[in-house]
């Protein structure tokens, strides 16, 4: 016999002995069982809600927590991003200043080229042979001090 088979043999079975027991109490005797079986049954239902009452009790407290480290990490996230965003924004700031400070501005190689002219003009040269040879231009020569030179 198969397994479903065996099954059902074994419920009709046990049914049918459990009618003809039920049958052969008393009316006291069935009016007891049918009590009991009925305050089983309540008892069953009452757990039944209880234990879902306490699920959804678990799963509320599950979700609200949830929830609570979700906005902790959210809150944490924000401050942090917060930070970096002050960060950025002083280093842009210590950035503009310093290329205020250096005056950086992009310069062509012309530009570059007579701003080496310029710094060449405002060197001043002397040549020693040139300031102290006689000049005949009408000046006074210049000549070079002596010890015993006296004007």
């Amino acid at each position: 016999m198969d397994m479903k088979k065996g099954l059902l043999l074994g419920g009709l079975l046990g049914g049918a002995a459990a009618y003809l027991a039920f049958r052969t109490l008393d009316a006291e005797q069935q009016q007891a069982l049918r009590n009991r079986v009925l305050e089983s049954a309540e008892d069953a239902k009452d757990r039944a809600v209880d234990y879902a009452y306490y699920a959804a009790d678990t799963l509320a407290d599950a979700k609200d927590m949830v929830s609570d480290k979700m906005d902790d990490y959210r809150d944490s996230l924000n401050d942090t991003s917060a930070k970096v965003s002050d960060k950025l924004n002083d280093l842009k700031d210590d950035l503009s200043q310093l290329q205020e400070y250096l005056n950086v501005l992009p310069l062509t190689k012309q530009q570059l080229a007579d701003e080496g002219k310029d710094d060449e003009a405002d060197d001043i040269t002397v040549d020693m042979d040139d300031a102290f040879s006689p000049q005949n231009d009408g000046d006074d020569p210049v000549v070079p001090p002596h010890a015993d030179h006296r004007k």
